[in-house]
């Protein structure tokens, strides 16, 4: 059952020397000389820890507590997946389920040990957090990330591993370039993975910010964004037309302190005289700028 959900995909993530069969099929003993039993064993609560490669960082309160009264009520149905670590053992898959038996001070929990390396519990913990729809958006990027930077994988191979489009991927990691305001507001799922995409086509760091606090005050569509942020292009094309003729060392000017404020600065020159005008789009856009003036 494990081996259908996961996907004929991890075979192009596991190394040449071991097949998807045997990293899936593998159990280890808990027992030093070994032992005959195999499946589901009872692992003491105390002896497991977190997966220091999990790739989720936001773990719901609310379903998490949700978790807690079934497992109570039930006990924990599904294995936790774990590989040994020293003394310890590392979860795989399952930290949510860990979480609630803490939770509960259970003293033992069904696991299934698995004797994997890094490389494949990082990938088995990645894609059954997929299969599970359990990562947000920018959690699904930071892992595919890790994949690439840590393991050298391509875009193609992890397209192929987690079922999705090589493009997919690719823009699901372009979201990584997103300023961090909005990559929280897409991970906290007040935007959407389209809403990301979209904010993409913009050049300017504040435009993103400014487009992103309209979004979420105006509950925009993906559509509706798109069709503002063409307006917006269009409006955009007049205005160059109209101040093409501006200093050039002011205009030069302007683009220094944008990138240094991170939000759009607008100096207006009259020869002897002018304004500095830098604009903020939240409470906590306006302190992050106030720090940087205070510097």
């Amino acid at each position: 059952m494990e081996k259908k959900a996961l996907g004929r995909g991890l075979s192009a993530l596991i190394s040449s020397q071991r097949s998807v069969e045997d990293v899936l099929k593998k159990e280890i003993s808990l027992e030093p000389q070994g032992s005959p039993e195999k499946g589901v064993l009872y692992l003491e609560l105390a002896r497991i820890v977190p997966n220091r490669y999990q790739p989720r960082v936001d773990f719901n309160e609310e379903q998490l507590r949700d978790l807690v009264e079934s497992v109570k009520e039930k006990g924990v149905l599904a294995p936790i997946l774990v590989r040994r670590a020293g003394d310890k053992y590392e979860i795989i898959a399952g930290e949510r389920r860990f979480r609630a038996a803490r939770h509960l001070k259970l003293d033992r929990v069904p696991v299934i040990v698995r004797d994997v390396d890094d490389k494949e519990a990082l990938v088995l913990s990645i894609v059954e957090n997929i299969q599970r729809q359990e990562l947000n958006p920018i959690e699904e990027a930071h892992a595919f990330e890790r994949l690439i930077k840590d393991f050298s994988f391509t875009q193609e191979t992890i397209a192929k591993a987690v079922s999705k489009d090589r493009s997919t991927v690719a823009n699901c990691l372009r979201l990584l370039n997103l300023p961090l305001e909005v990559q929280k507001a897409i991970s906290s799922g007040n935007l959407s993975f389209g809403h990301g995409k979209a904010l993409l086509g913009l050049d300017s760091i504040p435009q993103q910010i400014r487009l992103t606090q309209l979004v979420l005050s105006n509950s925009l569509s993906v559509r509706e964004l798109e069709n503002h942020i063409t307006d917006s292009r269009l409006k955009m094309g007049k205005k160059q037309r109209v101040t093409k003729d501006k200093d050039p060392y002011v205009a030069d000017v302007e683009t220094q302190l944008q990138k240094f404020f991170g939000t759009k600065v607008r100096i207006l020159d009259n020869k002897k005289r002018g304004k500095i005008q830098i604009e903020y789009y939240s409470k906590e856009d306006r302190e992050r700028i106030l720090k940087l003036l205070k510097r």
